[in-house]
């Protein structure tokens, strides 16, 4: 039956759902793995083909995700570049290795073609713990439901705090700054223990120059960057900008200050080389101290910071750092009792099975197996004998039928039992769970972040 619906309301549903299939599908990072779908895409394809550890041609790489991300090869080709990128203000811990040139903090924008470019999973990527959530995470059916893929992985910590990220969607937006992979840790940390976690303040790693987090008047949070200088010996050199300046940038400042009548820079020498590196010269007579550079280069980038992600109930939501680390340690908290559980269950089988092998022993069944006449007739008599593993008992080598096994199984089934015992503590003692998490997080600091 037809439904009559005013054409301006129709227009206004259509935009509604318009607005969240952007904010879902495309520019809004979920709270959980901190990645926007392409790039949960990208990773999802390179685990499952040769890029998961073998250097691959991009342009390659973008041809295989694009059987889940229906939206263009140079989409893809963007993302992928966009998180191989390892200078300042890109990431702080990149999830893509990459042999090409992917751009500079000097110029970003400075990327290969990606038939040039090569990239593969980095170490990190595997180490915080994307992949180990595979068998305990839900998925759906990619655009054309010919295969399965994931909503969203669960790492070791809230990785949308740890690389910036942006996007703008229709009526919403995300920028998201950078922070420390060890004070995340350390947020973690108190919180596990019951303590107050505190501010969590913007970090961009190599960058030394001038910071400021802030609150406006209205309430609004903004991350201030200015220019940063270091001296050697008796030289002075500009070594840091502000986020968002590339060198064209920079040199078109400095002339600008140079104009001045009243600058105390009579020249620059530039020796920069994939980061700023910019000799300053003053003038006769003049001295550049810290007060006066500040004087010359009180230009600052001001980033607005709006936290909006998809939260794990797949709602569009706004939280702080603090609460981001809050939610995401009682998410995982869930997320490993689960993974826990399966591994019990595998313990649990594997103790079955090696108890029925020693029992198929002991029953003198290997020796039955010559007077059998075929596989069917002895899947039969195993059935018939109440064998659980009937059918993996029935395809066992050879070797696995002789008397020397029975001591290997029992040393499996304890080893299993000790397993079992280890898994169900952690799923019934938060404590223990705890203090799980606790020794997961600290180890991948202390291998990405000791100091």
């Amino acid at each position: 039956m037809a439904i009559n619906v005013e054409f301006s309301e129709q227009i206004n549903l259509d935009q509604k759902r318009y607005s969240r299939y952007v904010c879902d599908s495309r520019a809004i990072p979920n709270e959980i793995d901190g990645l926007k779908p392409v790039q949960r895409r990208i990773l999802w394809t390179m685990w499952n083909s040769v890029a998961k550890s073998a250097y691959t041609k991009t342009v390659k790489v973008a041809g295989l995700v694009m059987g889940y991300h229906p939206h263009g090869d140079a989409s893809i080709q963007d993302a992928i570049s966009a998180m191989v990128q390892d200078f300042v203000f890109a990431n702080n811990h990149p999830l893509l290795a990459g042999e090409g040139t992917f751009g500079d903090v000097l110029d970003p924008a400075a990327i290969a073609s990606p038939r040039y470019t090569e990239v593969k999973l980095s170490d990190f990527a595997k180490d915080v713990g994307f992949f180990e959530s595979l068998p305990d995470i839900e998925y759906a059916d990619n655009y054309d439901e010919t295969t399965k893929e994931p909503i969203f992985y669960v790492p070791k910590i809230p990785t949308v705090l740890l690389n910036s990220i942006t996007g703008i969607a229709t009526g919403f937006r995300t920028s998201i700054p950078a922070h420390r992979l060890g004070h995340i840790v350390e947020a973690m940390v108190l919180h596990l223990k019951g303590k107050k976690i505190p501010e969590l303040v913007p970090w961009y790693k190599g960058f030394g120059g001038r910071t400021r987090f802030w609150k406006g008047e209205t309430g609004q949070v903004f991350y201030t960057t200015g220019f940063g200088f270091s001296n050697e010996g008796e030289k002075l050199f500009l070594t840091h900008a502000p986020q968002n300046w590339n060198r064209e940038k920079v040199v078109e400042y400095l002339e600008e200050q140079l104009e001045k009548e009243d600058c105390e820079i009579r020249s620059w020498l530039d020796h920069s080389k994939e980061t700023f590196r910019i000799e300053l010269a003053p003038r006769r007579g003049a001295r550049l101290t810290p007060e006066v550079l500040a004087k010359i280069f009180a230009k600052e980038n001001n980033e607005a910071v709006v936290m909006n992600v998809i939260n794990s109930d797949g709602r569009l939501a706004e939280y702080s750092p603090a609460q981001i680390v809050k939610r995401f340690c009682d998410f995982r908290k869930g997320h490993l009792v689960r993974r826990f559980r399966r591994l019990a269950e595998l313990e649990k089988e594997k103790i079955e099975r090696q108890s029925e092998l020693i029992r198929f022993l002991e029953e003198k069944w290997n020796l039955k197996v010559t007077t059998i006449k075929n596989k069917a007739d002895l899947e039969g008599k195993l059935k018939d004998g109440k064998f659980k593993y009937w059918e993996w008992l029935s395809e066992l080598p050879v070797y696995r039928m002789t008397r020397e096994e029975v001591a290997k199984c029992r040393e499996a089934i304890a080893e299993a039992k000790r397993e079992l015992s280890r898994y169900q503590e952690l799923i019934r003692n938060e404590k223990k769970l705890v203090e799980f998490m606790i020794d997961e997080v600290t180890a991948l600091r202390q291998k990405w972040d000791p100091s």
